[in-house]
């Protein structure tokens, strides 16, 4: 089921940010950057959609944010 969550970008990802919402799902947050309220679905195709923002996008659903970071440190551990 797709519900909406809010995300905090960076203006540089907007244009791409655009290919998943619309403009009117965008609020000003400060001068660099906008909070979005971005239509999910907890599957993997949505978070890799989050993923690929890269330190561009900051989630602030707690359980989103949970799950993103736990998807991080899995990533990272290959480097490690």
């Amino acid at each position: 089921m797709q519900t909406r969550i809010k995300i905090r970008i960076h203006k540089s990802v907007m244009d791409r940010m655009l290919d998943y919402c619309a403009y009117e799902d965008f609020s000003p947050d400060g001068d660099e950057h906008y909070i979005v309220d971005f239509p999910f679905i907890e599957n993997e195709y949505y978070y890799d959609i989050l993923l690929s923002f890269g330190d561009k996008c900051e989630c602030l659903e707690p359980h989103i944010r949970n799950e993103m970071k736990r998807k991080i440190q899995e990533i990272a551990a290959l480097y490690a």
